[in-house]
């Protein structure tokens, strides 16, 4: 059932490939064609005013390293949300993606148009995984649009998923070098390495786990045919596949140790560290997503109900190429291949209606790093670019029933590839049409009454602020750090936090998008974490400590033109019990094990913080004098190092109200000293009496490590590409001068 190799193949000519790869660009711009007509437009989704994920997260992510750098910083790390997060070890900056570096030097503007290259990426992979399985030029064309406009991949990217589409190029290609690999015996191995880790880089993750679980799988099913063929060459071949496959573990990890390394430190420190509950991990498809498959009216990014937008489970491939992979499963399942990817299909498919299916659960309790994801529908990436070369095959497997080859019916049948070609393009490219939008740039709201009050007042005081009234981007840009933004990427200690801040009423939203009420909050630890304003609809009462200082109207987050813009009246309070962002407090309250993470908020929500400092060991001795509680000066903030002097007139402890992480040194008066978590996410560190200078300094944990690693597997894969690139060469050119000669 699982054949290890496919058979001989004829490469495309460079002819063939130009032809294809412009006429998918075309087919590409066809359904993009909304951006076509306004290329300095911003791509965004036809839903929700052009409100977005690129617009609520990722400009603004993109922007950040550009500004570091102009600073004459690497954007190791980012203090503008949720208490300072780490950039270098979140995979959704995409610091090491060579394609998003064109979004430092043309800015993130720039990112409407990488998303459309990378869906003619990821067709140009198709049709070449389509022609590597046999399949002939013009059916391989329909691989490649099917794969480059497939519903899926389109929703999420009106959606404003901007990893997942740069992780989306890169699966067919990932594909087409593992055909290449199993047909070669495993001698053409680097390929693979090299895309997988391409898709690694790209930002998302997930597809990329679950895209080396599917190959892994099916590797394991080729190896185990080969041991059990009657064949001796099989039975002989399998051990080399096996150590080349290994190898291919080996170097992919190579390639992407830069980011690996402190990715997976995060993920230790994360919310998700200890895996998602099967009713998060395994909330997928359902039953009636069945009929999605052949509605062709399907809008992908309406709400479904759930937990998750419509667009997460967008069950729908196009009606023709739905039909066209019927096709391949009854005509062309002696095909090289055709099984494997039946199979492959079968998996993905399952696989994304989550928990409903045995197969999941099974994963989720025996597969390590699945509970570490929500919303397993997004194997459906997968899904579609498989459908996509079913439908090539699909189409193949006709030739020999409907034509021979007789030139007149040989040309009929190149048309009938072309008028299909066209068909799949109206049909993919209608379904485009009615998700996608453009925005102008300017449409973006900007120097808003909010922005021009603190740039007013530049300070590292806190704000407490939702969407809608004054958003992530904005803050980032005035230099603004919000308590509250959206960060995909949640650390424990920050939720801990947060949960002891609102230990009455609803819990706060990490996101921002759903702002409390001054009732609903601690007010002991709001005054801790350094809010000093908080951004409130103008209807909100006064409270007592809280003094309103503006009001006013701000315009809506994204104006669209030629439409009316609301309004949103909204008043800024400033706190008039804020504690300062860096103190010395001396008295301690010592806490249980760090582990028993559940009682730390209730512990923090006793104490109140100008009187004790919450620390799981008290470095003083207890007969020691104390420092009184006093406010220490921050002479310089940055976003990799801060500077603060401190007077203390006893024993006592230095708290700088960041985000404490394992990759911040310390030293006083030159010295190096410990860290300690503070007040559960805090940093503190230990003082002598008297006045003391204070660096913290930001060192990602293990990047020379990871650093050297990746720059010499990156150049090794250099290398070994020319070498490879060159022996072709030099067999071509040895062939033509012996069938020359002959």
């Amino acid at each position: 059932m699982l054949e290890s190799h496919s058979s001989p193949i004829t490469a495309a000519t460079w002819r063939e490939l130009a032809t294809a790869t412009c006429l998918l660009a075309l087919a590409v711009l066809f359904g993009f064609h909304e951006l076509v007509q306004n290329p300095s437009h911003l791509l965004v989704g036809a839903h929700r005013g052009g409100e977005n994920d690129l617009t609520a997260y990722f400009l603004r992510a993109l922007d950040l390293p550009a500004k570091a750098i102009v600073q004459g910083q690497f954007p190791s790390w980012n203090p503008h949300l949720s208490l300072g997060s780490p950039t270098w070890g979140n995979p959704q900056s995409l610091l090491f993606y060579p394609p998003n570096w064109l979004c430092w030097w043309l800015g993130s503007t720039a990112a409407s148009w990488l998303l459309v290259v990378h869906h003619w990426w990821a067709g140009v992979g198709s049709y070449l995984w389509a022609r590597q399985l046999g399949v002939r030029h013009l059916s391989a064309l329909i691989a490649g649009v099917v794969a480059a406009a497939a519903p899926y991949a389109i929703a999420h990217t009106a959606e404003g998923h901007y990893p997942q589409t740069c992780v989306m190029a890169w699966l067919p290609w990932t594909l087409w070098a593992f055909e290449r690999f199993l047909a070669s015996g495993g001698r053409r191995w680097l390929g693979v390495s090299v895309c997988l880790a391409l898709s690694f880089l790209g930002g998302h993750v997930q597809e990329s786990f679950y895209l080396s679980l599917l190959l892994s799988g099916t590797m394991a099913c080729c190896l185990l045919s080969r041991v059990l063929s009657r064949n001796p060459a099989d039975r002989t071949d399998w051990l080399q596949m096996m150590w080349c496959w290994g190898l291919v573990g080996v170097v992919t990890i190579g390639l992407v140790l830069v980011e690996l390394l402190p990715t997976f430190g995060n993920s230790q420190l994360s919310v998700r560290a200890s895996g998602l509950p099967l009713s998060l991990a395994g909330d997928g498809l359902k039953l009636g997503h069945w009929s999605w498959l052949w509605n062709p009216q399907v809008q992908s990014v309406e709400t479904s109900g759930t937990s998750f937008g419509g667009w997460e489970f967008c069950f729908h491939f196009g009606i023709v190429p739905a039909l066209l992979a019927v096709m391949a499963m009854l005509c062309g399942r002696q095909r090289p291949g055709t099984r494997r990817l039946l199979l492959m299909l079968a998996i993905t498919v399952l696989f994304a209606f989550g928990a409903r299916t045995p197969f999941f659960r099974f994963c989720h309790a025996w597969l390590p790093g699945i509970a570490s994801f929500r919303s397993p529908a997004r194997a459906l990436y997968l899904s579609s670019m498989i459908v996509a070369v079913l439908a090539a095959i699909g189409w193949d497997s006709l030739w020999p029933r409907l034509f021979d080859d007789r030139p007149a019916r040989r040309r009929a049948a190149q048309w009938a590839s072309l008028l299909l070609f066209g068909l799949i393009v109206w049909e993919l490219g209608t379904f485009s049409a009615r998700v996608f939008a453009t925005i102008p740039a300017t449409a973006l709201r900007r120097d808003s009454p909010i922005s021009q009050f603190f740039r007013e007042r530049p300070s590292v005081d806190r704000v407490l602020s939702g969407f809608g009234l004054y958003d992530d981007r904005e803050a980032h840009k005035d230099g603004v750090q919000k308590i509250l933004g959206y960060e995909p990427f949640m650390f424990l200690r920050y939720a801990l936090f947060l949960d002891a801040l609102t230990p009455e009423g609803s819990k706060l939203d990490p996101g921002g998008f759903q702002l409390p009420s001054f009732r609903d909050l601690h007010r002991p630890l709001v005054d801790l974490a350094g809010v000093r304003y908080a951004i409130m609809p103008a209807n909100q009462r006064d409270v007592a400590g809280w003094k309103r200082v503006a009001s006013g109207a701000v315009p809506s987050e994204i104006t669209r033109p030629n439409q009316p813009s609301q309004v949103w009246p909204y008043a800024i309070f400033e706190n008039q019990t804020v504690l300062p962002r860096a103190f010395v407090i001396g008295q301690v309250t010592e806490t249980m094990n760090a582990s028993q993470g559940n009682k730390l908020p209730q512990l923090l929500e006793q104490i109140h913080p100008r009187e004790t400092l919450l620390l799981q060991h008290d470095s003083w001795p207890r007969e020691t004098e104390r420092s009184p509680f006093a406010e220490a000066t921050i002479e310089s903030y940055s976003a990799n190092e801060v500077r603060v002097r401190a007077n203390s007139t006893g024993y006592g402890y230095l708290v700088l109200t960041d985000l404490f992480h394992p990759g911040w040194t310390a030293t006083v008066d030159d010295q190096p000293t410990a860290i300690l978590p503070a007040d559960i996410a805090f940093r503190a560190v230990p003082l002598t009496p008297g006045e003391h200078s204070i660096v913290f300094r930001f060192v990602v944990p293990g990047w020379k490590a990871g650093a050297i690693v990746s720059a010499l597997s990156w150049l090794v894969a250099i290398c070994l590409a020319v070498v490879s690139v060159a022996r072709q060469r030099t067999s071509a050119v040895r062939s033509a001068s012996d069938s020359t000669s002959t």
